[in-house]
């Protein structure tokens, strides 16, 4: 019989952290399109800076930290 052992897994801690800033720009994102889609413009900066940069950063910090932890393994 062949047993295998359990090796402890290390969750990264900045994968929940990347989610949480991706989920964040999403919803400004929907956010922006609804308010367009209802005839607002001009909408303030920090919306948009938030969809601008909270899904790109949201995302490559989930791939760097998914990358790292491969390469652990």
């Amino acid at each position: 019989m062949v047993t295998l052992t359990h090796v402890p897994r290390t969750a990264s801690k900045l994968v929940p952290v990347a989610v949480a800033i991706f989920a964040l720009g999403v919803l400004a994102l929907a956010a922006i399109f609804a308010l367009y889609a209802s005839g607002h413009h001009d909408l303030p900066l920090w919306l948009n800076a938030s969809a601008g940069v909270g899904v790109p950063l949201g995302l490559g910090l989930a791939l760097i930290a998914l990358f790292g932890e491969a390469r652990r393994r």
